[in-house]
């Protein structure tokens, strides 16, 4: 599948594994079109809150109920509720939402409304662990928005199971299987629907959605989460783990940052799940290796924080591009989630592609917590831009010399820092380029003369301010080597 990409100097072509138009915050670009399927498990509940402070930068499509092998409701008959948290939180927090919102508003346009997202919020199949037998108000809903005209791409994240998405394939395939438009629609779908799916919290996703509708796009997150899940002291290197521990945690989001950010969970805070009495890491006795108010868990947020493209990523460009929310390898039904090297080890590492992001995406969540309490713009901070003269897809000759010119501009007016590194985890050219000047707005290098034509070189300029909390914006340039 592939793009036109056009540069300021010339128009290639490049190979893209989902081709979408790219984004960025207030600059006037295509949101990505997603659905949100969770679970309720107290993880849930603080990506949900983190969402919610993001939701500007997606064209949200619905906020559906799904049930898990860890969490579901039970069918008041043969089935008991296990772990079952309810569906009144996520209301409850949308009303929180509420009020954060006027302020919001004022740091960046595009939040929906409250009204919004009650209006996309549908209960789905949460009566057991992988059930899809019946027809509910979430997979109907899914349903639909599968069938829009709008083409796509329709991101559906699965932060619990995928029963209710599967049920609503299976509507699908029970509807027009066998007809004429079957064919046709089948291969509409598969071009159209894009799943994000962390672990694999029920059978649905190999028992069904991968047999019956095999050229779906599946990007399968089976580990990287772990860095930003409960046992992230396993995964993230010790001098990136401030960004989770307690001081940094109640400094800039648990104290005085509004109403929705008090409902945040963190280790033995002291704040039970009710319905999920075996969840234990709430309570001050227990979890002695971590601090009162060390980050708990978000495992589910990489599957939005990687169609953020307003940082400049481009990641959701192609899943092997790599970004905040992990980077992956394509595989038979898609892409899995796959290893950068760690510095701190010089080991492929299958956490890192997330970890290496840690403390940026956790400035960025401060400062967006700023905003619900801050009315006025200028009592806050906010990224800066980035930009590369030379365009951001570039094609160069072996032993050419290839200069980037770089400019950072701030809406606050801080003080900017330049930073130039090479992804080589990213990059199809297997060596290491020089770069002149990597922490200046212009940078050159040498293409090495072992490249091969059509290997890429992934060069990401970042631009820091030096606001509170310190904020980044990148560029991202690819060259293909001809």
């Amino acid at each position: 599948m592939g793009r036109l990409l056009t540069t300021a100097a010339l128009a290639i072509t490049l190979p893209l594994a989902i081709s979408v138009p790219a984004q960025a915050h207030d600059r006037g670009h295509d949101k990505p079109r997603i659905i949100v399927s969770q679970d309720g498990e107290v993880d849930d509940m603080d990506s949900f809150i983190r969402f919610l402070y993001y939701s500007n930068e997606f064209d949200i499509q619905g906020i559906v109920y799904s049930s898990s092998r860890y969490h579901y409701a039970g069918n008041g008959a043969d089935v008991a509720p296990f772990r079952w948290t309810g569906t009144e939180w996520l209301s409850h927090y949308i009303d929180l939402y509420s009020k954060i919102y006027p302020n919001l508003r004022k740091h960046a346009s595009g939040y929906p409304s409250p009204a919004k997202l009650r209006s996309l919020y549908k209960i789905g199949n949460i009566d057991n662990v992988g059930e899809m037998d019946h027809d509910t108000q979430g997979s109907d809903w899914i349903r639909k928005t599968i069938l829009d005209d709008d083409k796509g791409p329709l991101y559906i994240q699965s932060w619990g199971g995928l029963n209710t998405t599967a049920r609503a394939l299976k509507s699908i395939q029970d509807q027009y299987q066998g007809t004429r438009k079957w064919p046709a629609l089948q291969r509409k779908i598969s071009q159209k629907v894009v799943i994000y799916n962390i672990l694999d919290q029920d059978a649905t996703l190999n028992g069904y959605i991968k047999p019956n509708w095999p050229d779906l796009k599946i990007v399968d997150n089976q580990s990287q989460f772990w860095s930003f899940a409960y046992l992230w002291t396993r995964q993230v290197p010790a001098d990136l783990q401030y960004a989770l521990k307690a001081p940094y945690m109640e400094q800039n989001l648990l104290n005085n940052h509004g109403p929705l950010l008090q409902e945040y969970r963190t280790y033995r805070d002291g704040k039970p799940t009710p319905g999920d009495d075996q969840n234990n890491r709430w309570r001050p006795d227990q979890n002695l290796t971590y601090a009162v108010h060390d980050f708990i868990s978000e495992g589910d947020s990489p599957s939005f924080l990687y169609l953020l493209d307003f940082n400049g990523l481009r990641s959701s460009e192609d899943p092997t591009y790599g970004g905040w929310g992990g980077r992956f390898a394509p595989n038979a039904t898609g892409w899995i989630d796959t290893t950068d090297v760690n510095p701190n080890s010089g080991a492929a590492d299958r956490a890192y592609p997330q970890t290496r992001w840690v403390a940026d995406l956790q400035n960025d969540f401060a400062a967006r917590a700023d905003w619900g309490t801050t009315p006025r713009y200028r009592d806050a901070n906010h990224n800066p831009i980035a930009s590369v003269r030379e365009g951001l897809n570039l094609r160069a000759r072996t032993s050419q010399t290839v200069t980037l010119h770089g400019r950072g501009a701030d809406p606050d007016g801080d003080r900017l820092g330049y930073r130039w590194w090479q992804y080589t985890d990213a990059d199809t050219y297997a060596g290491t380029v020089a770069l002149s000047n990597a922490t200046s707005p212009t940078t050159s290098f040498q293409v090495p003369a072992d490249a091969k034509s059509g290997d890429t070189i992934h060069l990401i300029l970042e631009v820091t301010d030096n606001g509170t909390p310190a904020l980044k914006h990148y560029q991202r340039v690819i060259v293909t080597v001809r």
